[in-house]
């Protein structure tokens, strides 16, 4: 009896608090979805009736909720994902156009109107699922009565007193962490590098039992993977959202974009495109096996005395005016492994001596046992003045065979799944953008050099990163041992 009579207030006090609210506020009347068309039917009615009615209109539109609970006026296109009854949802929403904060929103509201039910806020990794995690629990504190309806909050988790619970979770490599939860409604944030097999063989069951609901959103990477095939199914609800379409992106920024990260990328990232050039030698179906969400050492973890224990390789490819110089460090693991730990690009214009510094920097903090720098960039005077604190550390001319040699490696590795790598939209786009072709391309090229791959990228781009890499790599190589022949006598 007491529970209820509670809940019923805190129901009252809802509809009190929004009938307040929108007295005093100065939003238009109008919109067909919205809390003014039926304000004044509720206001005339008696209390009880006029609490029913407002109460359902909250259960049944989530754009209601959101305009008159959190305070979120959505554009057209968040709306109409957030009306979507469908059981299958799938995404593909260009940069920075709200799809997180849409999401959280629907999110919200299933939990508040559906009790004793399980929403999982999944990714590759836990950070990115913290990030949908940070934008809910800050939607729910936004409201007093929300807020006071969450039982229990934890770092990863919000328990409502309807008995319904928001959990944000990795998938990890193979859905491990996922295991044993039964829910009403998975949300798979950049879904388009989450495993496969993890979203067939573990998510998807999670939902037979419920008849729950499938929400996948990601930006395009890749078109042999369930996120693509996903979001052709005509049996599912896609959404198909360019940056343009948001009225906080102006054209000038988008223009600026276009110019600065080339046109691939630009399709991707701000057209939502499914796009791949054509002579690219990473593919991205590739690369998406590479990689895992985590963090990159940061330059705060440098400043301290203590070494950072572990086995490490570094590269350095350096520029200058056009060229961004970049140094990046692989950490050695088990299973003949290497994983990205560190990766540092350096402002247009960067003196020579500043990246030498700071290479000499790392040599004292990783134990480097092998490392390459552009030699043909640095000259050797530089790789001398670095070998005086590192002489593990070489100089590799740049030609178009050792670029082969790099680059193949590099294919290699990745194939052999022995490179890891985080999800950086920057690093990844480089990747993936770098172009190859056979023959003579320099009247200047030598005999030797013709009828080998030479290596590109695209205008407008960079592959600054990539290089920094692929030398890191090659200097992992070197490590290795030669083969040993053994002979049987016969």
């Amino acid at each position: 009896m007491v529970a209820s009579l509670l809940q019923t207030l805190t129901y009252l006090l809802t509809f009190l608090w929004c009938r307040r609210r929108f007295l005093k506020s100065s939003s238009p009347a109008g919109s067909t979805e919205s809390f003014t068309d039926i304000i004044p039917v509720v206001w005339s009615m008696p209390v009880e009736e006029g609490f029913n009615a407002f109460r359902l209109k909250l259960r049944q539109n989530a754009v209601v909720f959101a305009e008159n609970i959190l305070n979120f006026k959505p554009f057209s296109y968040q709306a109409e994902l957030l009306r979507s009854p469908s059981k299958r949802i799938v995404a593909c929403w260009a940069r920075q156009t709200g799809k997180t904060t849409t999401i959280a929103v629907k999110v919200i509201h299933f939990a508040f109107t559906s009790a004793k039910t399980t929403t999982l806020i999944v990714s590759r990794g836990l950070r990115q699922s913290m990030i949908m995690f940070g934008v809910i629990e800050r939607l729910v504190n936004s409201h007093p009565v929300l807020r006071k309806s969450v039982l229990k909050s934890t770092r990863t988790m919000i328990q409502l007193r309807n008995g319904s619970q928001i959990v944000a979770l990795p998938c990890g490599p193979d859905g491990a962490s996922l295991r044993g939860y039964t829910a009403s409604l998975v949300v798979m944030d950049e879904a388009a590098f989450m495993p496969e097999d993890v979203i067939s063989s573990v998510i998807f069951p999670m939902l037979a039992t419920t008849n729950g609901i499938a929400i996948m959103l990601s930006t395009p990477w890749g078109r042999d993977h369930v996120f693509y095939r996903s979001f052709k199914n005509p049996h599912y609800w896609s959404q198909h959202v360019k940056a343009e379409e948001c009225p906080l992106i102006s054209k000038g920024f988008l223009e600026e974009q276009r110019r600065d990260i080339g046109e691939l990328r630009y399709k991707m990232e701000y057209e939502a495109e499914f796009i791949e050039g054509e002579n690219c030698f990473f593919k991205q179906d590739l690369i998406r096996e590479c990689v895992e969400d985590y963090d990159l050492i940061n330059e705060d973890q440098l400043t301290t005395d203590d070494r950072i224990v572990g086995s490490y390789f570094l590269g350095s490819d350096f520029g200058k005016r056009v060229d961004f110089s970049v140094v990046a460090l692989l950490k050695e693991e088990e299973k003949e492994r290497c994983r990205l730990v560190l990766l540092k690009q350096f402002p247009l214009g960067t003196p020579y001596t500043d990246i030498v510094a700071f290479v000499q920097r790392l040599n004292q903090k990783f134990d480097i046992a092998k490392g390459f720098v552009d030699q043909g960039a640095a000259g050797e005077s530089l790789v001398e003045e670095i070998n005086d604190f590192a002489p593990q550390i070489s100089g590799l001319l740049f030609t178009s065979r050792t670029k082969q040699d790099m680059m193949t490696l590099l294919q290699t590795r990745m194939e052999q799944k022995r490179i890891i790598l985080p999800l950086d939209r920057t690093l990844l786009s480089q990747i993936n953008e770098q172009q190859y072709r056979f023959g003579k391309t320099r009247p200047d090229e030598s005999p030797e050099e013709k009828g080998i791959m030479n290596f590109y990228h695209p205008s407008g781009t960079h592959d600054d990163q990539l290089w920094a890499l692929a030398l890191a790599v090659y200097a992992a190589k070197e490590k290795e041992p030669e083969p040993v022949v053994y002979v049987i006598p016969t």
